[in-house]
């Protein structure tokens, strides 16, 4: 089964010069529309957003958990409705306590992070894989830590093929990147190998290759393209989209 996936950091709030949330909004919808994308992962996802997103992808379910009753900003999960069952969902804290709402390991911003997940049967196929989503903190050992638990995780919640995607605020040549390919592998590094800007501050950043796609041993990598597009000459957001396919 081949499966179309599109991971995004879709900024947290509204921004000058044309980048309010109403107006990135079907931005993102256009530009993602045309990838037809199976599954979605978006990060930075605040209240603002919940209305554009249930206007715009009316064919996906979600799953949605803000990361504190202080911090409401998400990495929600989109399916396919008429392709994909949902069996199960979950979430935990990147912290020392990842079952208790706690702050984590962030040691720029020292602010909660979390990771979600969903376990899919395909409809047509009976395939089932498990969905990881997340955004990481700043700082190397916070970002080496989140890695080992996303690991562990990943073991504990399922034997299935698993993927995980998410802004993760480090570089290839990162140590949390080192300790994440030590237990997946990046689908960028395999396929396009593209280490372009991926966080870019509408325009004004060119060296930020923070945003991936990571799969286990049970994963096939098709490819990878970063979504680069922008409408009038307008971004959809201050990063850019990743579009992933892979064989399950």
């Amino acid at each position: 089964m081949e499966l179309k996936v599109i991971s995004f950091n879709i900024r947290c709030c509204d921004d000058k010069d044309g980048n309010a949330i109403t107006e990135r909004a079907p931005r993102l919808a256009e530009i993602t529309s045309k990838y037809d994308a199976d599954v979605i992962g978006f990060q930075e996802f605040t209240v603002p957003w919940e209305k554009e997103i249930a206007k715009f992808y009316p064919d996906y379910e979600m799953f949605n958990k803000y990361r504190s009753r202080q911090e409401l900003e998400s990495a929600p999960i989109l399916w396919k409705k008429d392709k994909f069952e949902c069996l199960d969902t979950g979430y935990f804290w990147l912290s020392d306590t990842p079952e208790v709402e706690s702050r984590g390991w962030d040691e720029l911003y020292n602010c909660w992070r979390m990771c979600e997940y969903v376990i899919l049967k395909h409809k047509e196929s009976g395939k089932v894989f498990t969905y990881m989503n997340t955004h990481f903190g700043f700082g190397d050992k916070g970002q080496v830590d989140s890695a080992n638990l996303i690991y562990e995780y990943s073991e504990k919640i399922s034997q299935n093929p698993t993927f995980v995607t998410g802004d993760f605020n480090m570089y290839p040549t990162s140590l949390g990147y080192e300790e994440m390919t030590k237990h997946f592998t990046d689908v960028n590094s395999v396929t396009i190998n593209d280490r372009r800007t991926t966080y870019h501050g509408y325009g004004t950043v060119n060296d930020a290759h923070i945003d991936y796609c990571f799969i286990n041993d049970k994963i096939k990598p098709l490819s990878l393209k970063i979504i680069d597009e922008t409408i009038n000459g307008k971004y959809p957001s201050d990063h850019y989209g990743l579009f992933i396919r892979l064989e399950i």
